[in-house]
Order: structure tokens, then sequence, then C-alpha cells
């Protein structure tokens, strides 16, 4: 007894660098391991990937991986300090200094690629379209000359105005006022990451998803330009989410409609597509 008693009193005494280290995993670096306590960033408004919960708390796939970070930072799903950050206010609050890490529905593009850097791929997948249950809108070309709402900063507004002839793009700060202005008639569709998309229609019988996806992006965690420790820090741990079968476990536990959960399985386990 007083020997596992020595032994977990060793174990909780590692630090984090030696925590990462004893599960084979690149040190933290040492800004982050002397603050106990590694900064994520994840979404309040975006279930399936993250969204508040009952108390307040964020809950989500994205927001068990940013635990899970914690966890192998610092032993505990503690030692990740979360924050609720909007499509608009992520990038700025990462390079601000507030967070370490952005791990939000965070597309790799181009022009964020300039300003920051990215950990490998953990997801892929297209875009859907939100429409009301009675809309004429059956199809992506429906969409000619009609109004859309997407939260600001959405990836998807240069695909739509690239393909969709005269389409109205409005910026709403967040997806729940996405929804609300799509059920109040002020739009005829809604657009975001499919899983998203899928999820709010099972949760609104009024509205309904256009199958025909858009806009195939991939998502990485968000990091502060030249983090390269870091980097391999996040990178490591995202090879062992995916080997631990942690998104098998993890995903059900947010998506009921077994179809979907088929479909965030693929992008999350799966490769992406040639881009």
């Amino acid at each position: 007894m007083w020997l596992s008693t020595l032994l977990l009193s060793g174990a909780l005494a590692l630090s984090g660098a030696a925590f990462a280290q004893a599960q084979d995993l690149p040190p933290l670096p040492e800004a982050i391991e002397k603050a106990g306590q590694i900064r994520i960033g994840v979404k309040c408004d975006s279930p399936p990937f993250g969204a508040s919960g009952p108390d307040g708390k964020p809950v989500g796939i994205e927001v068990e991986m940013a635990k899970k970070i914690g966890e192998f930072a610092f032993g505990s799903a503690e030692g990740a300090a979360l924050s609720c950050v909007t499509s608009e206010a992520r990038i700025s609050s990462l390079n601000s200094g507030k967070l370490d890490l952005i791990l939000a529905t965070l597309g790799r593009t181009p022009a964020r690629q300039e300003v920051i850097d990215y950990s490998n791929i953990y997801f892929w997948g297209s875009s859907n379209v939100l429409v009301a249950a009675d809309s004429p809108v059956q199809t992506l070309a429906d969409l000619e000359n009609r109004t859309v709402i997407v939260v600001k900063g959405a990836t998807q507004i240069k695909w739509l105005e690239a393909n969709i002839p005269g389409i109205r793009i409005v910026q709403l700060n967040t997806t729940a006022d996405g929804v609300q202005a799509l059920m109040q008639g002020r739009a005829d569709g809604f657009v975001g990451d499919g899983g998203l998309v899928y999820t709010l229609g099972g949760n609104y019988p009024k509205l309904r998803v256009i199958e025909e996806g858009l806009d195939l992006g991939v998502n990485g965690v968000g990091l502060r330009k030249n983090e390269p420790e870091l980097q391999a820090f996040v990178n490591a741990v995202l090879e062992e989410l995916r080997k631990d079968g942690f998104y098998e476990e993890i995903i059900p536990q947010f998506v009921e409609e077994p179809a979907v959960v088929e479909v965030m399985k693929r992008g999350f386990l799966e490769e992406p597509p040639q881009i």
C-alpha cells in the first residue's frame, strides 16, 4: 500500500514536461510548463464541435479534444484552461497572447496561414446549407440571387461568391444568431460546417439540410507563428487520439443520428481527399 501511495505521489509531482516525456511525447514549451496550464480557445455555439452545456461550461467533440491536450500535458483535463471564442475573435485572441491554442472549427486557409501556424489536419469535411423545411430551395443552384447567412469570418464566403451567381451574404456573430434569423425568414439559408449543419437540422424540425455539399475544408489547431515545440506536442497528441479510439468513443456522445456519426468518423479518422 505504501509503495502504491509513493508511486502515486511521484506521478502527481511530475512536471508537465516530465509528464509529457513519460508518455513519449515531445516536451512542452517552458512558458506553458511554468504556467501549469495550457490555454485553449473552443467554440460554444457550434455543436457537435463545441457548445455551451446546461451548466454553462463548454461541451463537444473539440472540447473533449482540448481536455485531452490538458491531460497529456499535465496529467489531468484540468490542465487545459478553456475559453469560449467566436469565429471572428479566434485569431486575434491567439495572437494577442490570451490563448496558447485555438481548437475551434478553425479551417485552414492560405490567408490564415499568413498570420498563424497550424497543427496537422485533424478533421475534414464539406459545408452544407440549412433552409426552412418548406423552402423552395432544393439544390445549391437554387440559391442563385438569394440571401444566405454565415458566421463572421467563415471560410465558405469565398466559395459561395465564386460559385453561386448573385448570392447575397449576411454575416452574423454566432451560429445561434444565424439560426434565429433563418427561422425569422430574414434569409433563405444558413451555411456552416457539415457536422454543425446536420446537427442543427436534427434539432430544429422546421429546418432541413440541403445534402449537396460545398467547399471542402480541413481543420487544424491554430498556434502563433514560430512555436515549433508546441506544434510538435499538439501533433503528437492528435496522433495519439486517432490511434487510441478516442473519436469512435466521443463522437456518438454528441451526435445522435447514426448516418451523421459515420460522416463525422470519416472526417476525423480518414485522410482528406486531395485539395
